[in-house]
């Protein structure tokens, strides 16, 4: 990236005083160019150093404002960080009014070190140093406003505090306060804190996976932080406890009524939110029961759906109507609802229909070959006994083909996976494909099916062919390449076809306004989820992306909530300044896996999760996990390092500006 100037991360880079055309690279720095379509951004202040990207700006009094957030943000546990942000935003303040001296700057360089040095958590062991780099790098700046010969620019400073694990999840959790709260044995504060960005702590708590974790510092000394499960544990203690869940002060406060299609994670976290803003929400859902995927797809011995059903009968209990065994685009339209007094629609019906493998045989209809989803949904829904099979096939290597796999082990089948890469290129989640190998699942890696093998109409085995890694594709894992001559038989009796999912969006035919990618997912504004052509209606999670996470979902669900919100209270539909900072944060990285964090001794690690009896593992659906105790749970909690960071961007009007 061609900038003009930047201590990011400790590499500088200095263009100033060069021309253009001569400008040195920084390709370690990755900003938008633009902080949205109408105002420019010339400047990043933040955890990582100073980068600037061009005129106009104004370092000193950009140091100032991110001082002042520096304080605003500082939980003010510990002194240094307390009383130390607070006497740079003064003594910044003092320069910037030209009253300030040399001294005061020196005073601001022992100042930074002394608060880095000092402070508990990230917010002062991390913020000073971007000030001390502006002392370091733009002394002229300080003396033009010591000698008052400068005067303040008065341009924008939007902030956003945040943490790594934070920045990598799609709801915007505040993880540091409710493992904070954890550890100070605040459980019910904790499942507050996760209820503020997501009604799902049950479900994200066993079935998530936890891009936060991915993005721990924790990981930097020794092993990230179990902060999926320790949202469990705050949902568990609730759901254990004889306590009363919180009430919504708002419920039906508003008149407006809105519809929500599909009751899975997106359809039932937007509904939670409208209702939390007292709109009167119905969930129309097709099936008999709320979860989407959860509740048909992800097997009970990873969410059952008894514990399931608590979850969204807490939505329920907060003004939200579910009404079941309605297929929208049949049983309800968007004119049969819109007459009904509707005023806007969510859709966030998901991807529940199983991608075609491709290979010969397949829509034939034999005994013993199953669309994986399918297969999952009947043997969690109870909607047909399912035969023992000798062996089987699973085709694919996601979670859906874990679940399919641990699924039918137990049920007694001798099961192996069939992947056309290796283990290293797995897209599942590590820890489904390590919990298949305890379990006994196989593994043929760099096999790809070409012929469903049959008998008197029943599955006897596949055909496939060997392949070998070329050239990395579109997704960046190398493309595999079949290898000539070497088809060959596997022998079975059941296969399980798991390689992705598509979502039906027949209902979207109703209304040829609302405009389809090649996908067949709805056309909305990616950053309000709005359709531009339709305006009362908004989409998110599956529908939307495609096939994707829980946590994607419920973060996208939350979004459109409050796009909704904003689009019947008549107000424009945009981001708040706050979440485009996000966004900017989220392009510029919050996590350095490189770096070394000093003091911190190695050896705290990672609580391991209770499970049940090995032999439930392969023998029931009994849940594997069990939870944390609350001692381990606080054990769990205290390694947590308290990782705030706050960045914030100089923000002119105009978007080239």
């Amino acid at each position: 990236m061609k900038l003009l100037f930047s201590s990011w991360l400790g590499t500088t880079i200095d263009n100033r005083g060069k021309e253009a055309d001569s400008w040195e690279d920084c390709p370690g720095v990755k900003l938008p160019e633009s902080f949205d379509n109408k105002r420019g951004m010339t400047a990043f202040i933040g955890w990582g150093g100073v980068v600037v990207l061009k005129e106009p700006y104004d370092i000193v009094e950009m140091a100032y404002s991110y001082a002042k957030a520096l304080q605003a943000s500082s939980c003010a546990k510990c002194f240094p960080c307390r009383v130390g942000t607070k006497v740079m935003e003064d003594l910044l303040l003092k320069i910037l009014e030209g009253k300030g001296s040399a001294e005061d700057l020196t005073r601001l360089e022992v100042l930074c070190k002394t608060v880095t040095d000092n402070s508990k958590c990230g917010i002062g062991q991390l913020g000073p140093g971007p000030i001390a780099d502006t002392l370091d790098f733009f002394k002229e700046d300080y003396q033009g406003y010591i000698s008052g010969g400068k005067k303040r620019a008065n341009l924008h400073y939007p902030y956003k505090m945040t943490a790594p694990c934070t920045s990598a999840c799609p709801t915007g959790m505040d993880i540091p306060l409710y493992i904070e709260q954890i550890k100070e044995e605040d459980p019910l504060g904790s499942l507050k804190t996760i209820r503020q960005a997501s009604p799902m702590a049950n479900s994200l708590g066993r079935a998530c996976f936890h891009p936060c974790e991915n993005n721990c510092r924790r990981a930097n000394v020794e092993k990230s932080l179990a902060i999926c499960k320790l949202k469990r544990f705050a949902w568990d203690w609730e759901d254990q406890h004889d306590v009363q869940p919180p009430a919504n002060p708002n419920m039906h406060a508003r008149q407006e009524k809105v519809a929500v299609i599909g009751g899975g994670p997106a359809g039932i976290s937007c509904a939670y939110y409208l209702a939390l803003h007292g709109y009167r929400v119905t969930v129309f859902e097709k099936l008999k029961g709320a979860g989407g995927a959860v509740f048909t797809g992800i097997p009970q011995y990873r969410v059952p759906n008894e514990i399931l059903e608590r979850e969204w009968r807490y939505v329920e209990s907060l003004g939200v109507e579910f009404k079941f065994g309605v297929q929208f685009g049949k049983d309800e339209t968007f004119k049969s609802l819109r007459g009904q007094g509707y005023k806007a629609f969510f859709l966030g019906t998901g991807g529940d229909l199983s991608k075609s493998m491709g290979v010969e045989g397949e829509d034939k209809g034999y005994e013993g070959f199953y669309p994986g989803i399918e297969i999952l949904r009947k043997i969690k829904l109870k909607e047909e006994d399912i035969p023992k099979r000798k062996h089987a096939l699973v085709v694919g290597g996601g979670n859906t083909a874990m679940d399919c796999a641990r699924t039918f082990r137990r049920l007694g089948s001798k099961v192996t996976v069939v992947y056309r890469r290796t283990a290293k290129e797995l897209p599942c989640d590590p820890h489904e494909y390590a919990e298949s190998l305890d379990e006994g699942v196989e593994y043929m890696f760099l096999e790809a099916p070409t012929k469903i093998i049959s008998k008197d109409g029943k599955v006897v085995g596949l055909e496939s062919r060997k392949m070998e890694l070329g050239e990395p594709d579109a997704s960046g894992r190398r493309r595999p390449v079949p290898v000539e001559g070497s088809e060959h038989v596997i022998e079975c009796d059941c296969i399980m076809s798991a390689i992705g999912q598509d979502c039906d969006i027949f209902y979207l035919k109703e209304d040829p306004n609302i405009k389809i990618t090649k996908w067949d997912n709805p056309v909305v504004d990616e950053q309000t989820l709005q359709s531009q052509e339709v305006k009362d209606v908004f989409a998110g999670g599956d529908c939307m992306t495609g096939p994707a996470t829980l946590v994607d979902a419920v973060g996208q669900a939350r979004l459109a909530a409050q796009s909704i919100h904003q689009f019947l209270r008549g107000e424009e539909v945009r981001l708040s300044d706050e979440q485009i900072m996000e966004k900017v944060i989220r392009k510029i990285g919050a996590y350095d896996k490189k770096e070394v964090i000093p003091n911190y001794p190695k050896g705290w690690e990672r609580q391991p999760m209770p499970i049940c009896d090995p032999d439930l593992k392969q023998n029931s659906f009994t849940e594997v996990e069990l939870g944390y105790t609350q001692t381990q749970a606080m054990e769990e909690a205290s390694r947590c390092m308290r990782c705030y960071i706050v960045g914030m961007a100089c923000v002119t009007n105009g978007a080239g500006s």
